[in-house]
């Protein structure tokens, strides 16, 4: 939608313009199929139905939906898919190229209202910066946005400009010589040869520049009132984007150097966000202990590093290596393995992030793969809620549910301290043995020798 609301808006400001004279008449029909599309797109956004936030919800009944919409944004999405240029042929038919009738109050009062639809551009640019993969590339995309903003108000105020200048000559009739649009209507009109459409269009892009740059291409003696009114106000207009540039570009630096910033940040943010939704204080609780625990902190830092997210997959792959691979092997039914297919069983290792009193697993439930302690401290509990033991860093269990889904725990596993757990998932597991039938049913005997029954599973230590 964003390319059909900015094409939409050229195409008008070409065909509502007295300086272009008369221009195809198949600019009109395109816009008018633009006009089409953006009426579909307001009739398929009421029908979608709204999300009700407070419920959580998506609201498909239409009157509530019509009552929200009314509430939230119903003028200014309303007012910018006014069909103008339907209105025109409506108002002069197959005359509508007709120069002469774009010098009235009628049509400059369209060319105004069009302003109002510089909001769904703003808004559906918003789409550009949405979460994306990689942070440089949404940092790229907030830039683009600002140029892509600019240019287009700009575009706009100059063209809201000549809308007051073209009433201003209706009202005084008479040009004015030290006027710049009462200087561009003599020169088309009066020499069109001279002053060509494309001309008119590297000019105003040249006077959209000029503005956004903050130069000037020579100098006047005399300038007419409006026009230096239009001056300040689009050095005004430029300079704001000067500034939100400039903040996005501090954004842009702190989230190279300091990541630490943006791990206090998130931390803000998640915080407002459970305030606001007005959840338990238990859970502000455990958000500040998971931007304390230094596993989280580790974890942030590497979805946010630029070093580290521009590694090459081969240097990441053996960093996780250098990190989990000894860790694997100290299990003793892994210690025997080759060390090619202990590094693929590594690479499939997950991490998993628990707080204190957090429960890893529940009795009658079946286990989702082998899981080992990296860091932190855990308490096995019975059924009966009886404490019988403690697992510490490099402790693991759940490894019968590797081989077998006939296993259920008999056991509560609490995290005592905050913990990271390493997750061996047994789909993913059993997706690798695949290759390696004869190393996986020898696994599965040896624990089934090691377990005096393979419907109970006590995590081991």
């Amino acid at each position: 939608m964003l390319v059909v609301f900015i094409t939409k808006k050229f195409i008008f400001h070409h065909n509502t313009s007295v300086l272009f004279g008369q221009v195809s008449p198949a600019l009109y029909y395109i816009a008018v199929i633009f006009e089409v599309i953006i009426l579909v797109d307001l009739l398929v956004n009421f029908k979608t139905g709204y999300i009700d936030k407070e419920a959580k919800k998506v609201v498909l009944n239409a009157k509530k939906g019509l009552l929200e919409y009314c509430c939230t944004k119903l003028f200014l999405h309303c007012a910018s898919a006014i069909p103008l240029q339907t209105i025109m042929f409506m108002r002069y038919g197959l005359e509508i190229d007709c120069c002469l009738c774009k010098t009235n109050y009628f049509v400059s009062t369209l060319r105004i209202i069009n302003t109002v639809s510089l909001y769904r551009v703003f808004e559906t640019t918003k789409y550009w910066i949405r979460g994306r993969a990689s942070s440089k590339i949404t940092h790229v995309y907030k830039f683009l946005r600002i140029i892509v903003l600019g240019f287009i108000t700009m575009m706009q105020f100059y063209d809201l400009v000549d809308t007051i200048g073209l009433i201003n000559i209706i009202n005084t009739g008479e040009l004015y010589n030290d006027s710049l649009y009462s200087i561009l209507l003599i020169s088309k009109f009066g020499d069109p040869e001279t002053m060509s459409n494309y001309k008119l269009i590297c000019y105003n892009f040249g006077r959209i520049c000029k503005s956004l740059l903050l130069f000037t291409f020579g100098f006047r003696s005399s300038a007419y009132y409006l026009d230096k009114m239009t001056s300040l106000t689009a050095y005004i207009i430029a300079n704001i984007f000067y500034m939100w540039c400039f903040l996005e570009c501090f954004a842009f630096v702190n989230w190279l150097k300091f990541p630490e910033d943006q791990i206090i940040i998130s931390q803000e943010i998640t915080l407002n966000l459970v305030h606001c939704r007005q959840l338990p204080d238990k859970l502000c609780d455990k958000v500040k202990l998971y931007f304390a625990f230094n596993s989280s902190i580790m974890r942030k830092v590497q979805t946010m590093n630029g070093l580290y997210i521009s590694l090459p997959k081969i240097l990441k792959k053996e960093a996780m290596l250098s990190c989990y691979q000894k860790r694997l092997m100290k299990i003793p039914f892994f210690s025997v393995w080759p060390l090619d297919i202990i590094e693929k069983v590594v690479l499939l290792l997950k991490e998993e992030v628990y707080l204190r009193n957090d429960a890893l697993t529940q009795p009658w439930v079946s286990g989702k793969g082998l899981m080992i302690v990296d860091v932190g401290e855990l308490a096995v509990y019975s059924a009966q809620e009886q404490e019988t033991g403690h697992l510490i860093d490099g402790d693991y269990f759940g490894e019968l549910s590797l081989v077998t889904d006939m296993e259920v725990r008999m056991s509560y596993v609490v995290a005592i301290t905050p913990c990271k757990i390493l997750v061996l998932q047994k789909s993913a597991f059993r997706e690798l043995m695949r290759n390696y039938p004869e190393m996986f049913f020898n696994l599965k005997n040896q624990l089934k020798r090691k377990f005096s029954s393979a419907e109970i599973e006590e995590p081991q230590t």
